[in-house]
């Protein structure tokens, strides 16, 4: 009986450990693709590819790439995980070889406001900030 109970309650934390693992999903209006209709400038921002993570492995979590505008098509600063998202703002950290660039996005319906700060490695370089307008496709 009693290697019963204890079989039980091994099966029951798991259980609950597994439910706890993957949470609630998140429910944000930043999934989706973005476009910026008017980036033109080499390194503005032209799409954000935004997606949910959510499964019973992983804590849920949302994906984003980055596009920029480059020649003959645009470049990409990667893929990688929002800092801190919730309905209606997203913020995510990337690594680049010239600067690690902070993507601050704020969501009014198909709307993003997006600001990007660029922290330059090179000391020489002014760090600077450059916002952008991008629409929900």
């Amino acid at each position: 009986m009693a290697k019963r109970l204890a079989f039980l309650s091994i099966l029951m934390m798991l259980a609950w450990s597994q439910q706890a693992m993957s949470g609630e999903c998140i429910q944000s209006q930043a999934i989706g693709t973005w476009l910026n209709p008017f980036a033109g400038n080499k390194s503005d921002i032209t799409k954000l590819e935004i997606w949910e993570v959510c499964s019973n492995e992983t804590v849920p979590h949302l994906k984003v790439k980055a596009y920029t505008a480059c020649a003959p098509r645009d470049c990409t600063w990667g893929r990688s995980i929002a800092q801190k998202a919730d309905e209606q703002y997203v913020e995510v950290l990337y690594r680049t070889f010239f600067a690690k660039r902070l993507v601050k996005g704020s969501i009014n319906g198909k709307r993003m406001d997006v600001i990007v700060y660029d922290d330059f490695h090179d000391p020489r370089k002014s760090d600077q900030q450059r916002s952008f307008v991008l629409w929900k496709q």
